[in-house]
């Protein structure tokens, strides 16, 4: 695989959109912000891009879309986002702005080729004027991906620089083994997880013992899918230093992910009542 072949099939549309041509559909970038967060205010820390496939005018659903390629259609169309997504956020001075994209663990089983592949990629990157250290491979386990193959590939990653991130942590096999042994930089806490941890007290400690065991890994916590206050004070709480989701910013166009550079926090009532206490 050569990855000059696939930038070939990006496509430059009206506004200065890049789009992928894949053969009757096209592979379009949606980025959503990232915050790093103090009691005040958060300052924009990265995007994370995010594949929006289409067929002519109609919107596929991504989940649709993948789940009907397999093998080696399934590993262009990996990489396709990955050139796609570059070459979108290339557009924009990034600056000290994090770039967070997608690996799917299944196309680790190409190892030589994933390994050959993320060579290129530093290349492509340079060639774009961007940073790699500046790039967040975000890895979703899979089952189906031999873990030999996976921890080869990241720690490739690792070596040339790249960011490594673990995605949907507490969602289907997460567990603690997991990361000490692909050792990310940054541990996703997957929202549905979160959510069911804060339903009583005898949850919350459990998920409190869970996160204080991460952050004696050395790992920053990124809480995604934040919605309401409420659920960003509980974020808060478990000294989750990165947010993500609706209640700051949803995935739209590159220029409008990045354009707001800081952001308020708000208040959450019970915050409030414990201040009037």
């Amino acid at each position: 695989m050569r990855l000059d072949q696939l930038t070939r099939r990006i496509v430059e549309l009206d506004g200065g959109h890049r789009t992928f041509d894949f053969g009757t559909f096209q592979i379009h970038s949606a980025f959503q912000p990232i915050y790093e967060i103090s009691r005040t205010s958060g300052a924009l820390y990265g995007v994370e891009a995010l594949a929006r496939p289409m067929q002519g005018e109609k919107s596929i659903e991504p989940l649709t879309f993948f789940s009907k390629l397999e093998g080696w259609d399934r590993f262009i169309a990996d990489w396709a986002c990955l050139c796609v997504h570059l070459a979108n956020a290339a557009a924009w001075q990034l600056g000290e702005t994090r770039l967070f994209v997608n690996l799917n663990p299944h196309s680790c089983s190409y190892r030589d080729q994933m390994i050959t592949g993320v060579e290129q990629y530093c290349d492509l990157i340079a060639e774009y004027g961007l940073r790699r250290d500046k790039v967040v491979f975000e890895i979703t386990e899979g089952a189906d991906c031999p873990r030999s193959d996976l921890l080869a590939v990241v720690e490739k990653l690792r070596a040339l620089g790249f960011g490594i991130a673990i995605d949907d942590f507490g969602r289907g096999k997460s567990d603690l083994l997991r990361v000490i042994e692909l050792r990310p930089d940054i541990v996703k806490i997957d929202a549905g997880w979160f959510r069911k941890m804060m339903e009583n007290e005898a949850s919350q400690q459990f998920a409190h013992s869970i996160i204080q065991k991460l952050h004696g890994l050395g790992v920053h916590l990124l809480f995604e899918s934040v919605e309401t206050p409420r659920e960003l004070h509980w974020a808060r709480d478990c000294a989750g230093s990165l947010i993500q989701g609706w209640l700051f910013g949803k995935a739209t166009n590159m220029g409008e992910a990045a354009s707001k550079k800081r952001v308020d926090m708000p208040a959450d009532k019970h915050d409030r009542l414990r201040r009037r206490a």
